[in-house]
């Protein structure tokens, strides 16, 4: 499939919002509780609302526990995407090997769910849906169509509410510390896999710098780089350096925002 063909127009259409199916079924999902959600319909996995989205065949699919059967069927049979300007974040652990090791398995394991729980909230409460999590990382996007036009200041917001939210929770007391990074750019969003074994993720360069960032903050620190702080219309001074990304030459700027210590600049 190529990425002027009806199939793409019609991903775009459903990834810029301009699909008002999507936007009705969202809407009405939403309204139901809990998070976890289906990344694609909101549709609720857990509590009362996810017993009722269960007989509405929206339950969890077993293999791509991220995405409603309704959904992964509908994707599975009508594979594909569309390129689009989108906004991603990635939250790390720092230090979790030599935490790991300093700590039973099963503490661990409790921190790490705690972590998972305050990251999926940050993220559902500002229009974001968890794409990954990655071990000890969470990759969250921030697709138009779901966050609206400002999705770069939502992605802020969402990494800002992660780290403050690990020291509220009180994860970063016991040695569990996070750093995040954001970009926005040009991606490919849509269903990807084959034989059953469809998800729906973002690809290209802009996932990858996200994540260099993401691997690269400190502890309590935000890496945005200018492309998101400036579509967000971020204007307070704030301090900025250089980060090197594999496979690009020179540095890219990133504005450097400490969380948790002292008071974090965020755009307007």
């Amino acid at each position: 499939m190529t990425l002027d063909d009806p199939a793409s127009a019609q991903w775009r259409a459903l990834l810029t919002g301009e699909d008002p199916s999507l936007l009705k079924v969202r809407s009405l999902w939403k309204r139901v509780p809990s998070a976890p959600r289906c990344k694609v319909c909101a549709s609720p996995f857990h509590g009362v609302g996810g017993a009722a989205a269960r007989l509405m065949w929206h339950g969890p699919v077993q293999d791509n526990p991220l995405l409603c059967k309704a959904c992964f069927g509908h994707l599975a049979n009508f594979p594909g995407g569309a390129e689009l300007e989108i906004s991603i974040v990635f939250a790390d652990v720092r230090g979790s090997t030599g935490l790991a090791e300093r700590i039973s398995a099963a503490r661990y394991r409790g921190l790490l769910q705690e972590y998972y729980r305050v990251a999926a909230t940050a993220v559902d409460h500002n229009g974001g849906i968890v794409d990954k999590f990655l071990g000890d990382g969470v990759m969250a996007l921030f697709i138009p169509v779901i966050a609206g036009e400002n999705h770069a200041a939502r992605a802020i917001r969402a990494a800002t509410a992660i780290l403050e939210g690990v020291d509220r929770s009180g994860l970063s007391e016991q040695g569990f510390r996070v750093g995040a990074g954001v970009h926005t750019g040009e991606a490919f969003v849509g269903a990807i896999g084959s034989e059953g074994k469809i998800d729906f993720t973002a690809l290209g360069d802009s996932v990858n710098v996200a994540a260099r960032l993401g691997s690269v903050a400190g502890p309590g620190e935000l890496l945005v780089s200018r492309d998101s702080w400036s579509r967000a219309d971020g204007t307070a001074d704030v301090a900025a350096r250089q980060v090197e990304i594999a496979g690009r030459s020179g540095g890219l700027e990133v504005v450097a925002i400490p969380i948790g210590r002292g008071t974090a600049a965020s755009p307007s």
